[in-house]
């Protein structure tokens, strides 16, 4: 499926959607874990479960270039032909021949893109999605999804609730409580990694509307910045580039920061 086709689906349908990305594919398959959710046996199990689902009111997101590699830059070529080779043949027992999968990649949609231009195309018609929406969006530490760039000036209403940065997952059974919670009537978007995939799906199941959706904030950064590799971010912490330059948010954006924030979930 393509990208904007996706987003349709979703703001059509009022489709939830848990995307599968190399990270929860690998977990999923117990052959490695990621730098802020270490392997988890319950974890693999869920992500299975989620894969393999069949909901009216849900997608299930595979990686575009598990059906063509062109339109990605030279180093996401290599990377996701040899990510196939290693583990497509293992993968293929858990997919249906028959189904129609979502893009996953469609918060992924500006760095590895040759297409700039449908680039743009796709985060505009995301802009659409939340367009008037009362939003809670669910999100690690550092993640400050829409802090600093104008991605959600078109929300109604916008709060938040922040999880551990890592290994989210150990603290499950709490975030999907104060997401059912905080989350009625609200459209939900969740950055937290491979426990936003079954959270998505969880939450879909309650008849909650539920996306998940990270990245999407780094890739707008990105994006404004016209940079053309993965660079730290202020403010943000980004897990596919471990260089930090400053974790402060700016002034100018802290008190409303601050003031969207209804709960966090503390580390033990």
């Amino acid at each position: 499926m393509k990208d904007i086709e996706t987003i349709d689906l979703i703001i059509n349908k009022k489709s939830s959607i848990s995307r599968f990305g190399d990270g929860e594919l690998k977990i999923m398959l117990k052959k490695a874990g990621l730098v802020f959710q270490s392997e988890n046996l319950e974890l693999a199990e869920r992500l299975k479960e989620v894969l393999c689902s069949n909901l009216d009111n849900h997608l299930v997101g595979l990686p575009r270039t598990f059906q063509t590699v062109n339109g990605e830059i030279l180093n996401s070529k290599y990377y996701w032909l040899g990510f196939i080779n290693k583990f497509g043949k293992e993968l293929s027992s858990y997919l249906d021949s028959k189904k129609v999968y979502a893009n996953a990649g469609i918060s992924r949609f500006y760095i590895g893109r040759t297409d700039k231009k449908l680039s743009k195309k796709i985060i505009n018609r995301f802009q659409q999605v939340w367009n008037n929406k009362d939003l809670l969006i669910v999100e690690g530490n550092f993640s400050r999804m829409g802090v600093g760039n104008d991605l959600f000036k078109n929300a109604a209403s916008l709060e938040r609730i922040l999880c551990p940065s890592e290994h989210a997952f150990n603290y499950y059974p709490e975030i999907l409580s104060s997401v059912q919670t905080y989350g009625k009537d609200k459209l939900i978007l969740i950055a937290l990694g491979p426990t936003a995939t079954v959270l998505s799906y969880d939450l879909a199941k309650s008849g909650y509307w539920a996306l998940d959706i990270g990245h999407i904030d780094i890739e707008y950064m990105w994006m404004l910045a016209n940079v053309v590799e993965k660079t730290p971010v202020k403010g943000r912490y980004v897990s596919e580039n471990q260089e930090i330059i400053d974790l402060d948010i700016p002034s100018e954006y802290k008190e409303d920061y601050l003031k969207s924030i209804i709960l966090k979930i503390e580390v033990e």
